[in-house]
């Protein structure tokens, strides 16, 4: 167990009528690595470095059963924890000298202006536009990295690490790999597990050599942000059998424990992702994730107690299981009520008003997909774990990620029906399982190792056309269910 990247101080002694070892042996003898890679790039500098100085702090990557250097004479040291969302880019600058964090930045992945979900960006791809994609998503990137250099006062030279998890579309497009046979039968990705590749093959704005680790993918609808996730739960290590709900542009759950895991996807995530409902967020300061409708009015609860700027996931769920409660929806969630109801563009809608400027407003429609992703989610569940002999009393522990990741409440999942009535305690919200799975690999560089043998374990259930799926799918989108017995645990 070590950091993805470690630094190393050795002294050097001058070469002299007896010591005629080569410069690089030299470096080898005294770091004391094997094996030991030496890019061409370093040796090409390695003279003028070592003869201005003894004493020199060189930066080694782990890069599996190899040893990398990356750097000499570097003072300073970090590595970027990379999520490559279909939706959204979001990269973690950590400190590889201090060992913490140093700070986050986001933005919107660039490649929606060729298509807002990933089956049309790769219908583009195969018409011949691949190098479009590829561009993109290169240039966002770069430009992530830029903000954590400015953010952080360093230079890019001063990047040695990176570890990146994105589903199996999105890393083709990160390698710049054709995409063409991962939509069609018989789905066979170009590369499970792409490993390590430096900087520069990559065309990343960050020390050339600098080692970058791709999380592998179990075929082309479970990805590496699914692997990181599962990594980042524990749940590969796990005796007893776990969940893990990843709820993002799709839905994905996966359920298992240290000896088997299966994973289903399904169209649960579109309704929660920031864009599709106009008051849709992700979860930051003043984005609500909490709601409350009594009789004195409308509460909301906001990251950091700002002022409520939108809702995230996690607040939907809240808000449509209020808006039941206090009797303004029915159970088939079309507004009934007088309170608070109002229009926007000629069609019915709610007002969220509770200490904002202007109100927030929810729309009939947007309540209706909303009905059908938490019938999704659900349907997913329970198929999933029928599928493979499991009650929803079997399972230990619920890791929730994505846009249900940030406070979630279980007893309001469970009130409308998105999810079982597991206790709250076992419920347990992740955040971005994807980005922590990258993150963690930057402190334990044997978790490449872990997740490369993780893929091997992976069974994907489809659900698009599953008869199960589609059968109970129907009675899932009432509120809280037509059967409320399948909801008990």
């Amino acid at each position: 167990m070590g950091p993805l990247i470690i630094l190393k101080c050795i002294d050097l002694p001058s070469p002299s009528d007896t010591d005629r070892r080569a410069l690089d042996q030299r470096l080898r003898d005294a770091l004391g690595l094997d094996p030991l890679h030496i890019p061409l790039s370093l040796l090409r500098s390695v003279h003028s470095i070592i003869s201005e100085k003894r004493e020199l702090t060189c930066v080694i990557g782990r890069t599996g059963s190899t040893y990398t250097l990356i750097d000499i004479d570097r003072s300073r040291s970090y590595s970027i924890a990379l999520d490559l969302g279909t939706t959204n880019l979001v990269a973690l600058l950590y400190d590889n000298l201090e060992q913490k964090d140093v700070l986050t930045c986001s933005l919107e992945n660039p490649q929606v202006e060729h298509g807002s979900d990933i089956l049309t960006r790769m219908h583009h791809a195969m018409t011949g536009n691949g190098e479009d994609l590829y561009r993109v998503l290169r240039n966002g990137v770069n430009t992530l990295i830029a903000s954590l250099c400015r953010g952080a006062g360093i230079n890019g030279r001063d990047i040695h690490g990176m570890a990146v998890a994105g589903n199996t579309a999105m890393t083709h497009f990160f390698l710049g790999l054709d995409v063409s046979t991962i939509p069609a039968a018989p789905w066979v990705p170009v590369v499970r597990t792409p490993g390590f590749f430096s900087a520069a093959e990559l065309g990343l704005d960050m020390n050339p050599e600098a080692a970058v680790y791709v999380f592998p993918n179990a075929g082309s609808y479970v990805g590496g942000d699914i692997t990181a996730g599962i990594i980042a739960t524990g749940m590969h290590a796990s005796v007893r059998t776990n969940i893990l709900v990843d709820v993002g542009t799709n839905a994905e759950v996966v359920i298992g424990n240290r000896e088997w895991m299966i994973v289903g996807a399904g169209a649960a995530g579109p309704a929660l992702e920031e864009g599709v409902s106009a008051i849709g967020k992700r979860a930051k300061k003043g984005i609500v994730y909490d709601v409350e409708i009594g009789d004195g009015g409308i509460s909301c609860k906001t990251f950091d107690q700002a002022r409520p700027e939108g809702i995230c996931g996690s607040g939907m769920v809240s808000l449509l299981y209020e808006l039941y409660t206090a009797g303004i929806i029915d159970q088939t969630g079309v507004l009934t009520g007088k309170r608070y109801i109002t229009e926007v563009a000629g069609e019915k809608a709610f007002s969220i008003n509770c200490d904002c400027e202007d109100a927030l407003f929810i729309t009939q429609g947007e309540i209706q997909n909303f009905m059908r992703s938490k019938a999704a989610m659900f349907t997913l569940l329970l198929t999933l774990t029928r599928s493979v002999g499991v009650s929803f009393g079997d399972i230990e522990r619920v890791f929730v990620a994505g846009a249900l990741g940030t406070g979630i409440d279980a007893k309001k999942a469970a009130g409308i029906g998105m999810m079982p009535a597991w206790p709250p305690d076992i419920v347990k919200p992740m955040g971005n399982t994807s980005l922590a799975g990258c993150r963690m690999l930057l402190r334990d560089s044997m978790l490449a190792d872990v997740a490369d043998r993780l893929v091997d374990k992976i069974t994907y259930k489809h659900m698009h056309d599953d008869p199960e799926f589609m059968k109970e799918f129907r009675g899932a989108v009432f509120i809280p269910h037509t059967n409320p017995e399948l909801l008990k645990v």
